[in-house]
């Protein structure tokens, strides 16, 4: 199992990679800061929410509610970035035991699962947003905010995610061109050759056969 700074960031390729790469960087480093903004709003409300319970008695209104609605819009805006960065938790006991090609089977195969998620994070998180807006839900408490500004994290994360997806299944594929063959198929080409190999060349002419 690996994580965090045992998985480096991949550097930045060139060409319409490079650019779609970059593009995809810092849509996913807005949606990261803006989480990281979040994090520090929950932590100055629930440690503002203690002092005053405990030393005045009192209580901010709507803390505990805005911190447990910014939950999963910092999941969703966080998440793309750390897979990105290939910061993620990965189980890859027996993947660090396979062959190069092999390895980048695999980080395709991941590649094409995250996108599938994103996909059902889109379809199903569109969804979920148009019939709480058409039901006109509100939560719960004393903030009574639209259900459906919560719930629209869910597809924005989704669109971040298959992008981050995106850019990964490029890069495999443009690695795996470049990778070298298998032992087993470099040897079947050496031990085969070509048929201009195989003809037998011309013989020289003898001296004595031009006397």
């Amino acid at each position: 199992m690996s994580m965090g700074n045992e998985a480096p960031e991949h550097p930045r390729p060139g060409g319409v990679l490079g650019r779609y790469v970059a593009v995809v960087e810092r849509l996913c480093g807005l949606a990261y800061t803006l989480a990281a903004v979040l994090v520090l709003m929950d932590l100055l409300l629930i440690g503002g929410s203690v002092v005053l319970r405990y030393f005045f008695s009192s209580a901010l209104v709507g803390a505990d509610e805005i911190v447990a609605f910014s939950l999963t819009a910092v999941v969703m805006l966080a998440a793309p970035e750390v897979l990105r960065r290939n910061q993620h938790v990965a189980v890859d006991v027996v993947v660090a035991l396979l062959p190069p090609r092999a390895k980048k089977w695999t980080e395709l195969w991941a590649a094409i699962s995250v996108l599938a998620v994103a996909l059902l994070l889109i379809v199903n998180g569109y969804k979920t947003v148009a019939f709480s807006r058409m039901i006109g839900s509100l939560t719960e408490g004393q903030l009574e905010w639209p259900v459906w500004v919560l719930q629209s994290f869910l597809p924005l994360g989704g669109v971040l995610l298959g992008l981050v997806a995106i850019e990964q299944l490029w890069r495999t594929i443009a690695t795996m061109r470049n990778l070298p063959l298998p032992q087993a198929e470099h040897q079947s080409m050496t031990e085969h050759p070509t048929k201009a190999e195989h003809q037998p060349k011309a013989e020289q002419p003898s001296p004595a056969d031009s006397l």
